[in-house]
């Protein structure tokens, strides 16, 4: 077996950088999906935060919600149907 020191701050950091993230149910900000408490507000999750996270809250990986980018996609889609309908 080597003799190998482990940092626990360079195994924080490739688990943070891997790792999901979901948004805290109390403050909304985004946070490691398997921390037991929000590093940001500090609330305490019996369990972790991913089995608190609000499906309605769930947003692409730019911060919008994705049912505003459905929307759009309905509305370029209804402007394309309109376009060829007029002529």
């Amino acid at each position: 077996m080597a003799d190998e020191t482990l940092s626990f701050e360079e195994h924080r950091k490739r688990r943070e950088a891997n790792a999901s993230t979901v948004r805290c149910a109390k403050c909304a900000k985004w946070i490691v999906a398997t921390a037991t408490r929000c590093p940001e507000c500090g609330v305490h999750f019996q369990g972790e935060a991913q089995d608190f996270a609000d499906p309605a809250n769930e947003t692409t990986s730019h911060g919008t919600p994705k049912w505003v980018l459905v929307l759009a996609a309905l509305l370029v889609v209804a402007m394309f149907i309109g376009a060829i309908s007029w002529k």
